[in-house]
């Protein structure tokens, strides 16, 4: 998984927003109660599937749509029934809606005649963003001369013309294909950062928000699930909600039958997890435990001789299964064992040389092994 920006020294709250909601047909709550506050030069992601409501939060913030209560701040100002021409924001829009008559030169300098600018001071404009996103020599070119990816950054120089304080990426790169769309997400936050500007990108893409924001906002039913750092959503979630959107993940559920401040043991019917930290829970509490594949083990032989914070690995964090299946990526291979309780559980190991890992096999009996560390106890 690509590593985010990292996020840079404390500045300004660029945009702030307060118990934002939107009701529809008088019942239907697309946005439910938000309230968020985003820095200057920060690029905030709104991660979320189909109809979570992200992407009308991005158009009230447009100006778009009309909050049923709550209010939008930017740089202090309240924009909130301000209509979208006098908001210093600008909208990217997965479509791009370039001008198919107009040169890629002349898409960029559409709203700047449009305002008035002096031509001299147009010019000028217009060739700084066409040298930054790397497209002068194709200034001349209809946008249906160029591939997917150039598109993508006329439409983001278009964006970033009139020097918005706030910039909005509508599925920015969800036009593209794969391949193209990785090798253009850590250029695109590249061009943001170096212009400056503040960003709210809205993705359904879990890598995507990964790779290209500093903070993300996970969206459920209109609400916030949880907000924080890419590695802190992905590490630490706060709900089963939130650990089964980002990334792949396994669940053990079961209950907790140590509870001290340093460690707890929850008993789940496919073995006992020893956690190597407190939680807020109490003895009894019925639990989720939220393992990743990439921090399991894989062996042939039962675990022996290792340990887990002073506890025997033979006890604790261990379980045995049947491999059902396995999936080649190129960079790791994936293991879905089939364990007795009939819970399949994944398991991902790096294909650092060419003999491919453990050696296991379809139809082979695998033990699975972790650490005390490993794992996340979930209590909703």
């Amino acid at each position: 998984m690509a590593t985010a920006p990292k996020a840079k020294a404390v500045r300004e709250d660029l945009l702030r927003v307060e118990g934002l909601t939107k009701i529809y047909d008088g019942a239907v709550k697309a946005v439910d109660n938000i309230s968020l506050t985003v820095t200057t030069g920060e690029i905030f992601a709104l991660l979320g599937g189909s109809g979570c409501g992200k992407s009308t939060l991005l158009r009230m913030l447009a100006g778009f749509e009309t909050p049923t209560q709550g209010k939008i701040y930017l740089a202090g100002e309240d924009i909130t029934h301000l209509p979208p021409y006098k908001r210093p924001i600008n909208m990217m829009f997965q479509s791009y809606a370039l001008f198919p008559h107009l040169s890629v030169w002349e898409n960029i300098a559409f709203g700047l005649k449009r305002d008035g600018m002096p031509k001299n001071d147009i010019n000028d404009r217009v060739e700084s963003l066409l040298g930054l996103v790397q497209l002068t020599k194709l200034a001349k070119r209809k946008p249906h001369q160029l591939s997917g990816g150039q598109q993508q950054r006329v439409a983001l120089a278009r964006s970033l013309a009139k020097r918005p304080q706030l910039l909005l990426l509508d599925e920015p790169l969800g036009a593209l294909d794969k391949k193209l769309r990785e090798s253009t997400q850590l250029e695109l936050v590249n061009i943001i950062e170096e212009v400056g500007v503040t960003c709210v990108l809205v993705t359904h893409d879990q890598e995507e928000a990964m790779t290209m924001a500093s903070r993300i906002a996970v969206m459920s039913e209109g609400s916030f699930m949880q907000v924080g750092s890419p590695d802190e959503v992905y590490e630490m979630p706060n709900s089963r909600h939130v650990a089964d959107f980002i990334g792949n993940v396994n669940i053990f559920d079961g209950v907790v039958e140590v509870d001290e401040p340093d460690h707890v043991t929850v008993r789940c019917e496919e073995c006992v997890h020893y956690v190597g930290h407190g939680i807020s829970g109490n003895t009894g509490m019925s639990v989720s435990v939220a393992l990743r594949p990439e921090k399991i083990l894989l062996s042939k032989n039962k675990p022996q001789g290792e340990f887990n914070k002073g506890k025997p690995q033979g006890e604790f964090n261990w379980c045995e299964g049947e491999v059902i299946e396995i999936v080649y990526f190129g960079a790791h291979t994936t293991y879905h064992l089939k364990l007795a309780s009939g819970l399949v559980i994944k398991a991902q190991e790096l294909n650092s040389t060419r003999d491919l890992s453990c050696g296991l096999t379809w139809g082979d009996r695998a033990y699975a092994h972790w650490s005390d560390l490993a794992m996340v106890v979930l209590t909703q």
